[in-house]
């Protein structure tokens, strides 16, 4: 990809950009950006911490979209990152998205990366708001089944006595 391609892409970049700050009521960014720059939109978004990110060097085409969902719960630790593996194979395939832990703060973050090329501002909202819904459903289940949450809720109960 020549410069000029680049360059586009990061023009297509923070349009979306701004068609989703527009939408949400944020005001407009009028920094001026470097092509060389990794570039990332963070913002809240129902209730979760949303990261989209460009990088003119790695993949100009594309976007990364990244979602902190929170911490790991100790109890079941171990159960629940094998679930997540087992999600990220079904994933990778379906979409390309995968969970990640941040080695920082041990938190599970959602990520996926989308082609610019094609894609406005709502149509990544509408990707955002989809992705919220998979957060929601994490803080609720944990993504283990019912019986798996039920012995967990005993085993806390159990190390409060």
């Amino acid at each position: 990809m020549d410069m000029f391609d680049i360059n586009q892409q990061r023009l297509r970049f923070l349009s979306i950009v701004d068609e989703i700050r527009s939408a949400l009521g944020y005001s407009l960014s009028k920094e001026e950006t470097q092509i060389e720059e990794e570039l990332a939109m963070e913002m809240m978004y129902g209730g979760f911490d949303f990261a989209v990110v460009h990088s003119s060097r790695n993949s100009p085409e594309r976007i990364l979209i990244e979602c902190r969902f929170g911490p790991l719960p100790e109890a079941r630790e171990q159960q629940i990152m094998l679930r997540l593996l087992n999600m990220n194979c079904a994933l990778a395939e379906l979409d390309a998205s995968v969970f990640c832990l941040d080695p920082d703060s041990g938190d599970l973050i959602y990520t996926l990366g989308l082609a610019i090329d094609g894609m406005d501002g709502n149509t990544l909202l509408a990707k955002m708001t989809e992705i919220v819904w998979h957060g929601r459903r994490w803080l609720e289940t944990r993504f283990v089944k019912d019986e798996d949450r039920a012995q967990e809720s005993a085993l806390n109960l159990s190390a409060l006595a």
